[in-house]
């Protein structure tokens, strides 16, 4: 995916490493990432929060059976569960991952309000069972659009052509699955306490302060957030990848006098993104390197054709995406 910077780029002010701190082998995390993290933490509090006890309020308080709750349970978790995907390609295509995380966290926020209201007595009684309902399905909305970008976002950060930037990439990953760890034993122990012995209002009014906080935590750091514009759909580019090698399937790539296409400027090519490294041919699935084969036709044209000529590295983008695909399936 073409990218290019919207906002301003993490300067020497915001990132710092010292010689001393080099040699010892611990790296300091930009600052800005710190509020990826704390974004993170808020969200798994109130996630947790929200989702874990739900089978006891709708058994205990709504009085449905466990069989009938579960059901609703189930059915809700596995929604949560695939909305992510969604909303991954629409922030990948379309929005882009900050307003994406800006939009979907006020969803969050206000399907929470919505929840926390609706098990208190400002809501009539025979409205409460829809309205808690449509209030679970406004927050897994929400979250459909915030898993996916939160992390992707903050690993957006760090500029690998930078050594210092990537060493101390490894370090944000360690920290980031502490981080969701933490939020979500913290969410679990504290919001369920409250839930069953103090009040339900309050059970769930504390996931929506989280996540008011989550908010406030991501805008603040937005004057210093890379971020990168979306180019359209990434199936799209995949797509044009198997149909200009069906299209030059009689060509061969080991053919003496075929030279196999790369961008001159790694930020023009397609995909990659800022600070990626451009990726050298591998000799697995090499059907898909005839995209790369830039043949007397694509010569011939000022004009570069996405439906005949890709480069070798967003060929080997593609291959990294297929070999993925025995990893989906196992899981």
């Amino acid at each position: 995916m073409e990218d290019c910077t919207e906002y301003p780029l993490l300067t020497d002010n915001n990132i710092h490493v010292d010689d001393e701190d080099d040699v010892q082998g611990t790296l300091r995390i930009p600052m800005v990432v710190w509020h990826e993290l704390g974004v993170e933490v808020a969200e798994r509090f109130a996630f947790a929060g929200t989702s874990g006890n739900l089978i006891t309020y709708l058994t205990d308080v709504l009085g449905e059976p466990t069989a009938k709750a579960a059901q609703n349970v189930n059915v809700w978790s596995g929604v949560a569960t695939l909305l992510p995907l969604l909303g991954a390609i629409i922030a990948d295509s379309y929005l882009g991952r900050f307003d994406a995380i800006l939009i979907s966290s006020i969803i969050y926020i206000m399907g929470l309000v919505m929840l926390t209201l609706s098990v208190s007595t400002l809501i009539p009684l025979k409205f409460q069972y829809w309205v808690f309902f449509f209030s679970l399905y406004l927050v897994a909305i929400g979250e459909g659009g915030h898993k996916p970008c939160v992390q992707t976002f903050g690993a957006e950060q760090f500029d690998e052509s930078i050594p210092e930037e990537k060493k101390a990439k490894s370090s944000f990953f360690n920290w980031w699955y502490f981080g969701i760890c933490s939020g979500t034993m913290v969410g679990m122990l504290v919001v369920f306490y409250i839930q069953e012995n103090i009040g339900w209002m309050i059970g769930f009014g504390l996931p929506a302060l989280a996540m008011v906080f989550a908010l406030v935590v991501f805008w603040l750091g937005s004057r210093f957030y890379r971020s990168h514009v979306p180019k359209g759909s990434p199936f799209v580019r995949i797509v044009q990848v198997f149909v200009a090698a069906y299209r030059k399937r009689c060509l061969c790539v080991s053919k003496d006098g075929v030279p196999l296409y790369e961008e001159e400027n790694p930020d023009d090519a397609g995909s990659a993104s800022e600070g990626r490294r451009i990726l050298a041919p591998t000799k697995q699935l090499k059907c898909l390197d005839k995209a790369a084969i830039k043949d007397k036709m694509d010569t011939s044209s000022d004009m570069k054709n996405d439906w005949r000529l890709y480069s070798v590295t967003q060929v080997e983008e593609v291959k990294l995406l297929i070999r993925l695909v025995p990893v989906w399936l196992s899981c």
